[in-house]
């Protein structure tokens, strides 16, 4: 078979006619291309494919000469500091001093990292080359090249998918606060958050929507945003709950006076959805230094952390939080999501209605119903829903609504109560009187007869109603507990009053026993008993004192730690006692959540009355919403404070707010001076705990 050979390889290599038969060797051949017969014939050495020709395959593939290739240029030499091209290596070296080198780029002058070709070489002197001709690469060398080039074309092709894959996803975090596993659905994936966790999930990019649901409570809150592919730190905080804190920390070459290290602190509790960039160290801890160039004497770098606390739900942190900060209307989701999750057990319902209605009537409305849509059952619930359609104005429509209802269900003492608790003053209390006769084992009844009882002056029977209800249902008594204190007092018994609040103070925490701490004073001062302060030397988780000082002041008492009286309650609570216009003043100054958390009925009633007596609207408006009174008894408190001819026997008013609507009308020079001292002598004897009410009447100037 005749085949052609533009390389006249035939005459160079004789030996090559053998193998005219075979395909593959033929075809490289006819290429005219030496370097591409030479690989034919390594390869068919390689793969034994013809094996009677093996010795001159071996023969032919040792002597690379024989397809060498004339020079198309010089090939690039020279290095800088070790590093460039050079020949490196010796092969087939003939008798006048020529050979086959590798020209390669290296380092250290002599260690190839990248084959570049084989050259017919002869050395002229210390890195100084004649060269001849090229030659075909070994076989390791030229595997080397092609397996380098494989290599840049697999992570070319890695390198834009994971681009491709990073443009068309971002990864979401998900925290959750709460005690209890949190099943997650977003998108196509659905995945389970750990009690008191987080997990990380790659999510495509685009508008997603999904849900966080949590055992019977169903879902607790909803994903329904845009993620973008950016450097953002993406975080859902499920309803807010956890305790996500941002801290900035600053490194400095100076040593600190203060052992504690500078930055700064963003707590971002109620947050539910938020974005983060720059984050050095994302849920773990920064190291206490960091190396510095001479330039700098000061490193910046930002943490994101969740804080835990042992035995503490995230979601009670936050709240904690919330509280001592002003922003608990940031925790509405929380608390709701929190209290589902409980099934609405009282005390994390209270707190999240409480919440709803810093915020609005609507809003805790809305919380009320559907707590009540859990609880059908729940009287009391429903009397709360009551209070708060009666707040927005829709009292003469709920009045009917319940008229109709009980006439509806005669023998039921539920929808009896429920209707009779909508009507007010006397006519209220003779109501529950006709009930109490009707449905004597019935404990809501009872307890309403016995408070109505009690505000409009009939001690002796208040307290044998109140024994009944001890008898039938102490937990409804003790909802009392301030109504029963005051009618001991009112019978002259302060040592039993002090007994029944060493009871409730050792079961209760927070304000809440900071409140019946100030009570005990009170009591205890009055009847010349016992360490009135007993309660008042410490509070439990009370850092720097902070709670303990200002429930001292409100008892008249001086701060713990001096440096407390510079806080704004604790000049509030000390101007109450004296300065009126001074109170006024500072009130106007204070966060509203604060004043709610901390005021006591005897100290609203005071302020807001003395600010409608002299017509202060800013005091009057910041303070509405607190008065507990229903809006339309409110009307009449105004208009008794400012001297108007209106009276308070037939208003359902507790005895600390009469106490104080007293006490202010008396302050209205335009009265007879006779009425004003009746006034006085009638608030003195209405207060029976001696507190704030006593002190104005003893220190305020007329």
């Amino acid at each position: 078979m005749s085949i052609s050979d533009p390389a006249n390889l035939f005459q160079r290599v004789p030996e090559l006619r053998a193998f005219s038969d075979d395909p593959k060797i033929s075809r490289a051949i006819e290429s005219g291309d030496p370097f591409k017969v030479y690989r034919s014939l390594v390869l068919a050495r390689l793969f034994r494919r013809l094996p009677q020709h093996k010795h001159v395959l071996k023969e032919l593939t040792s002597e690379r000469r024989l397809f060498a290739k004339p020079l198309k240029g010089t090939p690039s030499m020279g290095t800088v500091n070790s590093v460039g091209f050079s020949f490196v290596g010796e092969s087939e070296r003939d008798s006048d001093g020529s050979h086959i080198a590798l020209h390669a780029f290296v380092i250290l002058f002599g260690i190839p990292l990248l084959p570049l070709g084989s050259y017919v070489v002869r050395s002229t002197g210390d890195r100084q080359w004649q060269i001849y001709a090229r030659a075909p690469l070994g076989i390791m060398g030229w595997l080397y090249t092609r397996g380098l080039a494989l290599a840049l074309v697999i992570m070319v092709l890695t390198g834009a998918a994971a681009s491709y894959h990073e443009a068309s996803t971002q990864n979401l975090t998900i925290l959750n606060g709460f005690e209890i596993p949190v099943t997650v659905k977003i998108g196509e994936q659905t995945l389970t958050v750990a009690a008191q966790g987080r997990a990380t999930v790659t999510l495509p990019v685009g508008h997603l929507r999904g849900d966080a649901s949590a055992s019977k409570a169903g879902i607790i809150d909803t994903y329904d945003q845009t993620l973008e592919s950016n450097d953002i730190f993406n975080i859902w905080n499920i309803a807010g709950a956890a305790p996500l804190v941002e801290n900035t920390i600053i490194y400095s070459k100076v040593k600190q006076t203060d052992p504690g290290q500078p930055g700064s602190q963003t707590v971002h509790c109620g947050k539910r959805l938020l974005g983060f960039s720059n984050i050095q160290h994302l849920f773990t801890e920064p190291p206490q230094t960091v190396s510095m160039s001479k330039y700098q004497n000061t490193v910046t770098a930002k943490q994101l952390t969740v804080v835990s606390q042992a035995d503490t739900p995230g979601v009670m942190s936050c709240l904690s939080y919330a509280f001592e900060h002003g922003q608990e209307k940031d925790m509405l989701g929380a608390m709701e999501a929190y209290a589902a999750i409980k099934d609405w057990e009282e005390r994390p319902t209270e707190i999240a209605l409480y919440v709803a209605r810093s915020i609005s009537s609507a809003e805790a409305l809305r919380l009320s119903r559907r707590v009540l849509k859990a609880h059908p059952e729940n009287v009391m619930l429903e009397r709360s829903i009551q209070d708060l359609r009666d707040d927005i104005g829709e009292h003469s429509v709920i009045l009917k609504e319940y008229a109709q209802r009980a006439s509806q269900h005669a023998d039921s003492s539920s929808e009896q109560y429920l209707y009779a608790s909508l009507l007010n003053g006397l006519e209220g209390l003779r109501a529950m009187q006709e009930l109490a006769k009707k449905f004597p084992q019935d404990a809501n009844i009872l307890r309403s007869l016995t408070w109505r009882k009690s505000v409009h002056g009939d001690i002796q029977g208040a307290m044998q109603n109140l024994q009944q209800l001890h008898k039938l249902s102490p937990e409804n008594a003790r909802h009392l507990l301030d109504t029963e204190i005051r009618l001991m007092l009112a019978q002259q018994h302060g040592g039993d009053a002090l007994t029944l609040l060493d009871a409730a103070i050792n079961n209760s925490k927070g304000t809440e026993r900071a409140m019946l701490a100030v009570e005990f004073n009170e009591i205890a001062r009055q009847i010349g008993k016992g360490d009135p302060e007993k309660y008042l030397h410490s509070m439990p988780e009370d850092e720097s004192d902070r709670l303990l000082d200002i429930y001292r002041s409100k008892a008249g008492l001086s701060p713990s730690n001096g440096a407390n009286n510079n806080l704004p309650m604790v000049k509030l609570l000390q101007s109450l006692r004296n300065a009126p216009d001074q109170t006024l003043d500072l009130l106007k100054r204070i966060n509203s959540i604060q004043i709610r958390q901390h005021f006591s009925m005897d100290q609203l009633a005071l302020v807001y009355g003395e600010a409608s007596r002299v017509n202060d609207k800013v005091v009057k408006d910041k303070l509405y919403q607190m008065m507990p009174m229903h809006k339309a008894d409110l009307t009449v408190f105004e208009q008794f404070v400012r001297g108007e001819q209106v009276k308070l026997d037939e208003m359902d008013f507790e005895t600390d707010v009469q106490a104080a609507a007293y006490f202010i009308r008396s302050r209205n020079t335009q009265l007879p001076t006779q009425e004003r001292q009746n006034l006085r002598k009638l608030a003195a004897k209405t207060d029976v705990l001696q507190g704030v009410v006593t002190t104005a009447i003893k220190q305020w100037q007329s």
